[in-house]
């Protein structure tokens, strides 16, 4: 019997890092694209692609950016430890804003997780802790959220609400200005602390045929706090669309 897949694999605040299989088994490929208002000053729209590889046979498991393994999986309920890639980054020569363009680059990283989930009739629950190995921006990321799945014959809607808490290093690095780079660029030194972004998001996703399928879904993320009131934001609210096709084995 074919089962309705459709699930965003992140604790991070970023923007997709998301793997999706309508009408799936275990093992899907995809490709997909996703468009996204970036918050910093003269970034615009940021287009990205969108690769899915979602594999799971129990024991290991891939989904998209992340890979890991089951230290617990029993009926609804699963622990796991695993690697997540952060997209998040900044590109100085990417911002049409002259100020933006005198800052220091910032990079993605790499993320170790423990995470777990629970599924019950009433929705689906996930929590999880990240932390930064690769010694990039040192963060920690701490991620909540709630969904609930709605099916039919051949489609399925997924909304979602969550929320992601970053500690004080992970805003500094990607929204701070250092002194330095206040004296070159201009803009008001700014040491970021920590801060939540709630987000709320919205999948949907048709059985074309018995091993294509399609998706497609909006995320709107909310900075608050220091990342809000950083001198490189532009704008608070991000939202993002993004589309794809999988095929499943």
């Amino acid at each position: 019997m074919n089962k309705h897949i459709v699930s965003l694999s992140t604790i991070a605040p970023s923007l997709l890092v998301a793997s999706f299989a309508a009408q799936a088994q275990p093992t899907s490929i995809g490709l997909g694209a996703s468009w996204t208002d970036s918050p910093y000053k003269g970034y615009g729209s940021v287009y990205y692609p969108l690769p899915s590889i979602v594999f799971d046979n129990g024991v290991f498991f891939i989904n998209n950016f992340t890979a890991g393994a089951y230290v617990y999986n029993d009926n609804n309920q699963k622990v796991s430890l695993g690697l997540s890639y952060l997209p998040f980054e900044f590109k100085p020569k990417d911002s049409d804003n002259y100020q933006m363009k005198q800052l220091n680059k910032r990079h993605s990283t790499l993320l170790a997780e423990a995470r777990y989930s629970i599924s019950t009739q009433f929705g689906n629950f996930t929590t999880g802790i990240g932390a930064d190995i690769l010694d990039e921006s040192n963060s920690v990321i701490i991620g909540a959220s709630y969904s609930y799945k709605f099916t039919g014959d051949k489609w399925a809607i997924v909304p979602k609400v969550g929320f992601t808490w970053a500690n004080d290093k992970h805003n500094d690095y990607y929204y701070g200005v250092s002194h330095a780079e206040s004296m070159r660029s201009g803009l008001a030194y700014h040491d970021a602390k920590s801060s939540f972004t709630p987000y709320v998001s919205l999948v949907g996703s048709y059985a074309i045929t018995q091993h294509f399928s399609s998706y497609a879904g909006v995320r709107i993320d909310k900075l608050t706090g220091d990342a809000k009131n950083s001198p490189m934001i532009a704008n608070s609210t991000v939202p993002s669309v993004f589309a794809g096709i999988n095929y499943s084995f």
